[in-house]
């Protein structure tokens, strides 16, 4: 049976990823102050923790394989089962594949020199074509591949972290976007900026871009089932739901010690005109060209690894679904390789990259995945019948489901009535509404 270890190494693995490199840019170009910047952070690791205990619930009582597709397939109706399975094809592969594809190219860009403006799209597009040839002609990157970059990209990390907080802490950067040889105003102390309604504002903007960083932490839920069938099955369930608040416990302490150093290696100034390849600046600043090209080099290989994980992942939803009956056969897998799936998903991935940027990208991402997780997890409130045993709800379980879902609402309002995140808001809501357009149009043909 997988062990405690190997569930959170998979959870960490799967939850540091582009929103990481990219959540305190566009926090700090909003609340400038990087003080804020980390509370931001802090209430979202505190935000998803409560969503891994929610999901834990759910995990313990319905041990199954499949994730929010299965538990809502089951527990609510085989509709919203298919609108979970069908953001699981966009906001779960199509878009983080753009995402991270751009991060690659905006990376790799800057790595070879400053090139033509188009040149982080034509390297993000390369990524994407490599990516899907590679598994069209069914040549697999090992296991043991993808688990090395893992492996460097932490070990990175932790010398970055042992080089840059003595160096953050000695910077005596106020973190703040505004002359750094004035004295701050008193207007700018954090109790006067926290205590501005439309500093709250902006945070709660900010939180869409910081918990994209943060989804991932139910990655053991899709193994639920093949742990449930392991001998000890009432230890399996209890695993998958500690290893999912453990996990994301070891990401928040590890998130807030590398924004630390993110957001006071540098002065706010030179963070916001670095871009969003911004963390290489800092690197520059805190250990020379030398730690800068580690992270860079870091950084594309992570970016790397996961286009080929995605593309080999998200189109098997497409053929699991075509299976199942509810796509066309064709998309079906062809001698265990979904060669059309493989190439709708190349195609949109290239269309994303050409029609938007990183930071629209990840703002989609953070509304919609966190919208269809709280519509999972809540299942724990009204489909109990469906549940393998009727274990009693705990009053934390309850609580933290509901902070989950009424954070996931507040978002959703927030954003329908911002103007800046409003077109994050329209697509977060079309997606949803495609996937129940094309589920009745399935059913009726």
């Amino acid at each position: 049976m997988l062990g405690m270890l190997s569930l959170v190494c998979l959870i960490v693995g799967n939850m540091i990823g582009i929103g990481l490199y990219v959540g305190s840019f566009y926090s700090m170009l909003s609340l400038q102050d990087a003080r804020l910047v980390l509370l931001v952070w802090f209430a979202g690791g505190l935000y998803a923790l409560c969503g891994a205990i929610a999901y834990g619930a759910v995990a313990r009582r319905l041990p199954v394989s499949g994730g929010e597709y299965t538990y809502l397939s089951r527990c609510v109706h085989p509709a919203i089962g298919f609108i979970a399975g069908w953001i699981s094809i966009i906001a779960g592969f199509t878009a983080p594949i753009a995402g991270a594809a751009l991060l690659f190219g905006e990376y790799l860009n800057r790595f070879l020199g400053e090139g033509y403006s188009d040149r982080v799209r034509i390297f993000a597009t390369m990524a994407i074509i490599a990516a899907a040839a590679l598994h069209l002609l069914h040549v697999k990157v090992g296991a043991s591949f993808n688990n090395l970059v893992i492996g460097i990209k932490l070990v990175c990390f932790l010398v970055f972290l042992a080089i840059g907080i003595p160096f953050a802490m000695q910077s005596g950067y106020s973190g703040l976007l505004v002359d750094p040889t004035a004295p701050v105003p008193e207007s700018l102390s954090f109790t006067n900026r926290i205590m501005d309604g439309n500093t709250v504002y902006n945070m709660i903007v900010s939180l869409f871009y910081v918990s994209l960083a943060y989804t991932g932490f139910n990655a053991s839920i899709y193994l639920a089932g093949e742990i449930d069938r392991e001998p000890n099955t009432q230890n399996g369930r209890s695993l998958v739901s500690r290893s999912m608040w453990m996990a994301c416990l070891l990401v928040m302490i590890f998130y807030l010690l590398l924004n630390y150093v993110f957001l006071f290696g540098l002065d706010a100034q030179s963070i916001v005109d670095g871009g969003e390849s911004y963390v290489a600046l800092v690197a520059n600043n805190i250990g020379g060209p030398s730690l800068s090209i580690l992270i860079q080099i870091t950084i594309i290989l992570s970016a790397a690894t996961s286009i080929l994980a995605m593309m080999a992942t998200g189109p098997m939803v497409y053929a699991q679904m075509a299976k199942d009956g509810y796509l066309p056969k064709w998309l079906r897998a062809t001698n265990q390789v979904p060669r059309s799936p493989i190439l709708i998903q190349a195609t949109l991935c290239c269309v994303l990259v050409w029609i938007s940027e990183i930071k629209d990208i990840v703002g989609y991402l953070g509304l919609t995945l966190t919208a269809c997780g709280a519509l999972a997890v809540s299942s724990i409130w009204f489909a109990k019948k469906a549940f393998q045993e009727n274990l009693p709800v705990r009053w934390y379980e309850h609580a933290c489901t509901a902070i989950y879902v009424s954070g996931a609402v507040l978002f959703l309002v927030v954003a329908a009535f911002s103007q800046r995140e409003f077109n994050q808001f329209l697509l977060c809501m079309a997606s949803f509404a495609a996937g129940l357009f094309v589920f009745m149009l399935v059913k009726w043909l």
